[in-house]
């Protein structure tokens, strides 16, 4: 059967599938993680008589510094593959997938927080593979069959964010099995994205014609962000999605050292805590926002998924019992994906037919410096405490969602006029 008429050509673009799932897989195995490294006096990293301050600053650099290097390698891989090809770039940003994950084990067997750190920043550089892979199974998608190929782009994700923190919170904790360490989580995904490399170089071939050689251009990240400035409904839509991101990162980052110093978590019972919203992420992803659409416009489902997914937060400050953090997580996740979802189709709807990659990418850089921001954030731990900090995420949620009303309102005005002319 030609790979034309084929749904998926799994020989092809299997390796492409599984570089999505590492990528997702790293993003929800390393949050755990991290709050469980910087802040156990046994791990090694920092002294035992670290104080407080310092763990929440290493904490921070530890979150931000990934989004960091995100915010430029995004945007450089993805001009590198069309210019050089996906082939190539995807082999690159793979194999220096595998590598960034060998220098943080090998940061965590030596104790050394500079070496975990310089992992975590190139793990950053190299996140492109996910673009770039979704780029590829494009390549060779038809009208008829793109899709499902996109649904299963969507299942491999899924299963990364789920299957991630939980490997993570499994497989580093010595209770599980004497051999288990911090480390071991990365040393295994570290493995995985070297055989994904190999079956990378063995199976995929490039379908889509390269353009040639592609000068370089490091400020091109800067360059969008200032595009997006000087287009208003794009520019309204990025500090919506900027307070959104702001709110989720610090849930995200906070309930972790909540759980963690509070009911004194274990790295395996943060991996299981993230798996359940990792869970919820795909319930929101694949039902909840299919069933929304049947009643509602894109504008009206991003505010109700940030309205509950702030709520949420809130109670998750003001209440912070053991079992109400679980019954409210499963709530966050949900509906943080439905928001984020619909926020995507927001900013497709905003701009013209040609500039739908030009708007995404946008999309995409302000996510990054969000992230950057709520790593920075965490040193204001010892200002408000681990629920003070869910509460400005919460409130960060909530000033989105009476933006996005805002948004909402405007654009129906702006119909109404249209249509009356």
């Amino acid at each position: 059967m030609s790979l034309s008429r084929s749904k998926l050509n799994l020989k092809l673009l299997g390796p492409c599938l599984l570089a999505i799932a590492i990528d997702a897989m790293g993003f929800g195995l390393v949050y755990p993680m991290m709050s469980a490294i910087f802040n156990d006096p046994q791990a090694g990293i920092l002294a035992t008589d670290a104080t407080p301050q310092l763990r929440n600053f290493y904490l921070g650099l530890g979150y931000g510094i990934y989004p960091f290097f995100m915010f430029f390698g995004s945007s450089l891989m993805g001009n590198l593959s069309d210019g050089y090809g996906r082939r190539k770039i995807l082999l690159l940003c793979i194999a220096g997938l595998s590598a960034s994950y060998f220098l943080m084990a090998l940061g965590v067997f030596q104790g050394s927080v500079w070496l975990l750190l310089f992992g975590r920043g190139l793990s950053g550089l190299m996140a492109g593979c996910q673009g770039i892979a979704q780029a590829a199974i494009t390549d060779v998608s038809t009208p008829d069959n793109k899709a499902y190929n996109m649904s299963i782009m969507s299942l491999a994700f899924s299963a990364g964010v789920i299957v991630g923190p939980v490997l993570g919170g499994v497989t580093s904790d010595r209770t599980v099995a004497p051999i288990f360490n911090y480390g071991t989580p990365f040393l295994l995904v570290g493995g995985l994205s070297a055989a994904c490399a190999i079956w990378t170089a063995c199976s995929y071939r490039d379908t889509a014609q390269a353009v040639g050689a592609t000068r370089i251009d490091l400020l091109l990240p800067l360059r969008i962000v200032y595009q997006a400035a000087m287009h208003k409904e794009v520019a309204f839509l990025s500090v919506v999605f900027f307070l959104m991101q702001v709110g989720y990162g610090l849930y995200l980052q906070t309930i972790m050292l909540l759980l963690q110093t509070k009911f004194h978590y274990s790295s395996l019972q943060l991996g299981l805590f993230s798996g359940l919203i990792g869970v919820c992420f795909v319930l929101g992803l694949l039902f909840v926002v299919r069933l929304m659409l049947r009643v509602w416009g894109v504008v009206d489902i991003a505010k109700t998924g940030l309205l509950i997914a702030g709520v949420c937060q809130i109670l998750s400050a003001l209440f912070p019992q053991e079992i109400v953090l679980w019954c409210l997580a499963t709530l966050v996740g949900c509906f943080d994906m439905v928001a984020y979802t619909t926020m995507y189709t927001a900013y497709s709807d905003a701009v013209s037919e040609q500039r739908q990659g030009w708007a995404l990418g946008i999309a995409g850089s302000v996510m990054a410096v969000a992230w950057v921001v709520t790593g920075l954030l965490t040193n204001l731990l010892p200002l408000f405490g681990e629920t003070g900090l869910l509460l400005v995420g919460g409130v960060s949620f909530v000033i989105s969602f009476v933006m996005m009303s805002a948004y909402g309102r405007r654009s129906r005005t702006a119909s109404r006029a249209g249509a009356s002319l």
